[in-house]
């Protein structure tokens, strides 16, 4: 015990050093990397493949157009997001001398600006890390310019927000966790992580409350706020997830399957792919459940600012296993959830961030640059599926296991204390358990 406090206490020191040797962080890694992807998203360097950007933001700007005639896009079997979404298209026209597209990325270069500068600043607090910077100065550009053409660029920003703000103004992180709810679901993910007691209940109710002022108030102005529940229910198996893999390799053994374009990706059709589809949210809701049980075991101690990051991002990577659907932004909710729990030095998401991170460069091979390979099922692009796969599989386990070893200590610390588990008998009480014999 002494010996794991000392190892404990010497990384902290090496991790001190490290930012004081180098108190500007990765600031000149970051602005190279986002000249990069800005040449990238404006056309000034071109990729051997089409990175499909162009004609994601166009979907965009077509939404937008429908969003200005007065209503959602009902109907639309492409639109999937919660109302609160409209506000991240509308973001763009704020910068009326650009083109919608060009604006976009504009739009989405600033949000990631502002979040390393905010990783920057927190990295420089008195314990607190500069890790978090360097995680998602690094994770953005594994994943190609394609975060600058996502509106999950947005959503992640304010993920990243309320994360930083929940420790010292718990009112505020809530409400933009659910103001980043009313936009795709998972940020709701990160309340798992918030200790009981009061706060938990402001948290929680500040982050219901601007879920639902914000969803009516979008549904009272526009029609058809709430298509976007019929929108993935007939959704099926999307190439790149996790269940897709055996059905790449039962291609080369004789399995009919075809894929096919829907709900704007690209899907399975054949014998079993349906049930697997419709399987997978049924498990996923039990994946959850257990995530949930296993979080009411852990003890308070626990729930230290880290903890919303780290209980976060293993919701997150559950809902990814067991999702039918694996687009490649995926991986950019995993990045900042990463980002923030990295700046705290007692978060031990260090080995998960490093699996992680390979796991958003594999993304990378897959899409863009061997999409069509995937497509074909080709045996290189099964490999890297699988590799991309194993390494998120890894990082998972790990952190469900450093989970699982919390809630277990807890657990024997509780006995001990109710006394179900005896102490040690001195040598006196045991002479005296002799002699009444």
């Amino acid at each position: 015990m002494h010996a794991a406090r000392g190892t404990n206490e010497t990384n902290l020191m090496i991790s001190d050093q490290r930012d004081r040797g180098r108190p500007t962080g990765p600031l000149l890694e970051w602005g190279v990397s986002r000249l990069l992807l800005l040449m990238l998203v404006f056309r000034l360097v071109t990729l051997p493949v089409s990175d499909g950007n162009a004609e994601e933001v166009a979907l965009y700007h077509k939404w937008l157009e429908v969003f200005q005639s007065g209503s959602f896009p009902v109907g639309d079997e492409t639109w999937q997001y919660p109302p609160g979404m409209s506000l991240a298209l509308l973001a763009p026209v704020l910068l009326p001398v650009l083109t919608y597209q060009h604006a976009f990325y504009v739009t989405a270069f600033l949000v990631d600006a502002a979040v390393f500068a905010a990783l920057w600043r927190t990295g420089r607090q008195p314990g607190r890390s500069m890790m978090g910077a360097w995680v998602w100065t690094i994770g953005v550009p594994l994943l190609g310019s394609m975060p600058y053409a996502r509106l999950d660029m947005t959503v992640t920003g304010i993920c990243v927000a309320a994360l930083l703000w929940l420790p010292t103004r718990p009112r505020v992180g809530g409400a933009l966790v659910g103001v980043g709810a009313t936009m795709k679901l998972w940020p709701v993910l990160v309340l798992l992580g918030v200790g009981p007691g009061g706060t938990m209940r402001t948290v929680w109710a500040r982050a219901l409350g601007a879920a639902v002022a914000l969803t009516l108030m979008l549904a009272a102005v526009l029609p058809g706020a709430w298509s976007f529940l019929s929108g993935q229910r007939a959704r099926g198996l999307q190439i790149e997830s996790f269940g897709a893999l055996p059905f790449h390799v039962a291609r080369h053994f004789g399995w009919p399957g075809q894929v096919e374009l829907a709900y704007g990706a690209m899907q399975f059709t054949g014998p079993y792919a349906e049930l697997v589809a419709y399987a997978l949210p049924a498990l996923s809701v039990f994946a959850l459940g257990g995530l949930v049980l296993l979080r009411w075991h852990l003890p308070r101690s626990f729930f230290t600012g880290a903890a919303p990051s780290v209980l976060g991002l293993a919701a997150v990577l559950v809902c990814i296993f067991t999702s039918r659907v694996f687009s490649p932004q995926f991986m950019l909710w995993a990045v900042g959830l990463l980002a923030v729990g990295t700046t705290w030095r007692s978060s031990g998401l260090r080995t998960t961030a490093r699996l992680v991170l390979a796991a958003c460069g594999f993304t990378l091979v897959i899409y863009p640059f061997t999409y069509f390979d995937v497509m074909a099922s080709t045996w290189s692009a099964i490999i890297t599926l699988a590799v991309r796969d194993a390494l998120l599989v890894t990082a998972a386990v790990h952190l469900l296991r450093t989970l699982r070893t919390a809630a277990r200590a807890a657990g024997d610390q509780s006995a001990e204390a109710s006394g179900l588990v005896p102490r040690p008998q001195s040598a006196e009480e045991t002479d005296e358990v002799v002699a009444t014999r």
